[in-house]
């Protein structure tokens, strides 16, 4: 008889736990990446709001 549990038998091994939080750091890394290139465009579209509005904004209820 296994000592393991049954009920944690379909456990993923530990190794594919630290894949996936190797994955999820490379992909934090990936988003953080992404937003540092795109920080000018971020803020050319913040200045344009600015500027024009947004779409519908004078439909917006401003309770």
């Amino acid at each position: 008889m296994s000592r393991i549990d049954p009920a944690r038998k379909s456990e993923r091994p530990v190794s594919d736990a630290l894949d996936n939080a190797s994955r999820v750091s490379s992909m934090d890394a990936d988003k953080k990446k992404w937003m540092e290139d795109n920080r000018a465009a971020f803020a050319a579209y913040d200045a344009l709001v600015d500027r024009l509005g947004l779409f519908g904004e004078e439909y917006r209820n401003f309770e």
